[in-house]
């Protein structure tokens, strides 16, 4: 009769193992963490700041009145995904602003002699997208004297300025002399080639020797075959004149070449 009275009945309900609701709690924290990895992975900017507002928000303040805050530059490289292009692009506007907006480039304009207009409101430095990636381009009256090929003090400032971009962003980089269409006229360079090439040169030694690996760099020259305007004015020609810091962010998956490589086109 005993035994009826306990396999018999409709009330039985032993309910779960004991061991099944801490399994399934473990599996619910392990789906949170893989879409929040999921989440970062597809580099939406959107679900990071929402990620990240849900961290602030769990974590809130600490013990000691410490507030946690957490960004998604630092989220990005520990976990070992490179920053967007899109990210590169805004921080590389942001630094040339802070450092280069317009009003800031007169002793360039004063040097060159030749009175403001729209190309040079732009300041010494600027940065554009291309399908290749992003561009920092550097007036070569700012880093270099007329025909020469040596970094001028100025020149190194400008560069110091754009270290932590060149050494946080880990995409292989390509340094690229441009010219405008004047001859060169003695000196140690025969032609426009040469100037465009050791210019180049010059800032990758320059960036080498503050810690930037090599092995990112490479360096081209194209003489004044790649205008950024008609060499018409001495506005233009001063533009033409200039030094590109080519970030290849299309290029992730391609090593950069060991050592200084020039590009004669």
């Amino acid at each position: 009769m005993g035994k009826r009275e306990r396999g018999g009945g409709d009330e039985g309900g032993g309910g779960c193992p004991p061991w099944m609701t801490t399994f399934s709690d473990l599996m619910s924290l392990l789906l949170t963490f893989f879409v929040l990895l999921l989440s970062m992975a597809s580099l939406d900017q959107k679900k990071i700041k929402e990620a990240l507002g849900s961290l602030q928000g769990a974590l809130g303040v600490l013990e000691g009145g410490f507030k946690t805050e957490v960004s998604k530059e630092l989220i990005l490289p520990s976990v070992g995904i490179e920053p967007p292009k899109k990210m590169i692009m805004e921080r590389a506007k942001k630094l040339i602003y802070s450092h280069f907006r317009p009003g800031r480039g007169n002793a360039f304009r004063n040097r060159e002699g030749y009175l403001e207009t729209k190309e040079t409101q732009k300041g010494p430095v600027e940065v554009r997208e291309t399908k290749e990636g992003i561009v920092i381009s550097i007036v070569g009256g700012v880093l270099f004297p007329p025909g020469d090929a040596t970094l001028t003090p100025e020149g190194k400032k400008v560069l110091n300025e754009l270290l932590p971009l060149i050494k946080d962003i880990k995409y292989p980089i390509r340094i690229e002399g441009h010219t405008d269409n004047t001859p060169v006229i003695g000196g140690k360079y025969k032609d426009n080639w040469e100037l465009s090439v050791a210019r180049a040169i010059s800032v990758l030694r320059y960036f080498i020797s503050k810690g930037v690996d090599p092995k990112r760099l490479s360096v081209a020259g194209y003489g004044p075959y790649k205008p950024l305007y008609p060499n018409d004015t001495p506005e233009h020609r001063a533009r033409n004149r200039r030094v590109d810091i080519v970030i290849l962010v299309k290029q992730k998956e391609t090593a950069a070449k060991v050592g200084p490589e020039v590009e004669l086109e």
